[in-house]
């Protein structure tokens, strides 16, 4: 059976649409969240042996965003994680079969429930839009827990 498996997405830049505000009466407030990962992600595991039994996952939470220096912003219920490929067309000579190379990659990090702890995340973006603030960069660990 699969351990626990924790993932970390570094240099993430906000990317499409951010919900600044959406409020109901009587609800904590939560923003959707959407970043371009600028890093291969860590998948860092324990392993029985040597691979990672994604059957045995049951749920996926425990997501937390942090600024880029370590300051904790924010808790992520609800996330995902997408890797988007971008193949060019290869047929070598005399062949009818086309092969797919692989040429490049982006990874995109989607928040659907984020519970904002304070008011540093949305300023530090808010900032960033600013041309004499830095840019928002994030990193973020997300935790699968095995089915036990």
């Amino acid at each position: 059976m699969a351990q626990d498996a924790r993932y970390i997405f570094r240099d993430c830049v906000p990317d499409g649409s951010i919900d600044v505000a959406n409020i109901q009466v009587g609800e904590i407030v939560q923003r959707a969240w959407s970043f371009r990962v600028n890093s291969p992600p860590d998948i860092q595991q324990m392993l029985d042996y040597g691979v990672l039994d994604f059957r045995n996952i049951s749920r996926g939470y425990s997501g937390e965003l942090y600024d880029g220096d370590g300051t904790f912003l924010a808790e992520v219920n609800t996330w995902q994680a997408q890797i988007s490929v971008t193949n060019s067309d290869y047929q070598p000579a005399g062949q009818k079969h086309t092969w797919g190379i692989m040429q490049s990659y982006s990874m995109t990090l989607t928040f659907t429930e984020t519970v904002i702890r304070d008011g540093i995340l949305l300023k530090k973006l808010v900032d960033s839009l600013r041309s004499q603030a830095p840019d928002a960069v994030f990193n973020f660990t997300g935790i699968l827990r095995a089915s036990r």
